[in-house]
């Protein structure tokens, strides 16, 4: 896909309509708050099943209930997901006769992109049922329900299919033989209706643990509550036109890859562990210990608070502690001392706010967590 203006052309009338004023459901309003919040949980889950494989951005309630571009900066290969939700289970019969299916069907006559994708998400079993004659010549019903990770349409009996087809033929106004289903997939996600944000927590845990094992508890927890405020962030927002540039929505609608990155590295260079820890590396008798026993308190309520002021202050002594090495037969005591000399020389007034006994314990705090990345 080229880059620039040409590559995001806007999509005409005829796709955002289609026969018989079935469109693209790029709005929100005829679902329920649970399914809303259930919809931010399923967008998490697979923002943590693809971090490792695709450079992505997943894009809430605007071309559909969660669109996945596989690369953000080439927005060339897409998948589009609509996402339902049900107590027991969910019929075939329903997804057709409620348009489910001919709404993602639309998703094909989009110009800009290479459809990869088009998945029916539950939460339950999807059941297919049929009538056919039996042995005796009677009419009997078999029905099949589909529990997989992952089923694509064309695994359906051919009576089923070809309903599907004629359908979708009959409300877009096109050849029954045109229709192709190869694209089209059921998705049964791990998540509960009651359940599904503890369900994507514990999965962000084990993800968080094994990328990083010294990771603590806190910051498992405060970067799970920064995604999972920020995706609703994203799908609570209206204020785009129908056919807004990829860049708008992509600000505006999206989280990707590097946005998730960027949650996790900040919670975790932000994350303070505690003072045992502080003490353990630094050895500072009692008079001292005292001292930076009350620091680290204050240290521990400005990072709760994420003021902009704690945010520059800790950004700051951060890039000099990656720009300073401790050197050979230095004490991490005295290295606190040196990286806190070279940040009063370069910003003389943070010395008006922080004392040394702040700044030296925050050093510590960020050689820590340094340290808990590798």
């Amino acid at each position: 896909m080229k880059n620039g203006k040409d590559s995001q052309k806007k999509p005409t009338n005829n796709t955002a309509l289609i026969k018989n004023d079935i469109t693209v459901d790029t709005g929100s309003g005829s679902m329920s708050y649970n399914r809303l919040e259930m919809q931010v949980s399923q967008t998490l889950h697979m923002a943590i099943e693809f971090f490792d494989n695709l450079d992505y951005l997943l894009v809430l309630d605007y071309y559909d209930d969660i669109t996945l571009f596989e690369n953000e900066s080439n927005p060339e290969i897409v998948s589009y997901y609509q996402m339902k939700t049900n107590e027991e289970s969910i019929s075939i019969s329903t997804a057709i006769r409620e348009d489910w299916l001919t709404k993602l069907y639309a998703q094909l006559e989009r110009p800009e992109w290479i459809v990869k994708e088009l998945g029916l998400i539950t939460n339950c079993p999807l059941k297919v049922s049929v009538s056919m004659k039996g042995e005796n010549g009677k009419n009997k019903r078999e029905t099949k329900s589909y529990t997989a990770e992952k089923t694509a349409f064309n695994q359906f009996n051919p009576i089923t299919i070809e309903e599907i087809k004629k359908d979708i033929a009959n409300k877009k106004g096109i050849r029954k033989e045109d229709i192709d289903l190869s694209k089209f997939v059921h998705m049964r996600t791990i998540l509960s209706i009651p359940s599904h944000k503890e369900i994507v927590e514990q999965e962000m845990g084990t993800f968080l643990h094994k990328k990083y094992p010294k990771i603590t508890m806190d910051s498992v927890k405060t970067i799970f509550n920064t995604m999972i405020d920020l995706l609703t962030r994203r799908q609570q927002y209206e204020l785009l036109p129908e056919q807004a540039e990829y860049n708008d929505v992509r600000c505006k609608k999206g989280i990707s890859k590097n946005d998730f990155a960027r949650v996790i590295d900040e919670a975790m260079i932000i994350s303070i562990p505690p003072f045992d820890e502080v003490q353990q590396i630094v050895g500072l008798n009692d008079e001292e210990k005292y001292k930076a026993s009350y620091e680290y308190t204050r240290i521990m309520t400005d990072s709760q608070g994420r003021s902009e002021s704690f945010k520059s202050i800790f950004l700051k002594v951060r890039t000099l502690v990656e720009e300073n090495e401790i050197e050979s037969g230095m004490t991490a005591w005295e290295y606190t001392g040196e990286i806190c000399d070279k940040l009063y020389i370069e910003n003389p007034k943070v010395k008006i706010i922080y004392n040394q006994f702040y700044i030296r314990i925050l050093i510590i705090c960020i050689v820590i967590n340094e340290m808990r990345k590798l």
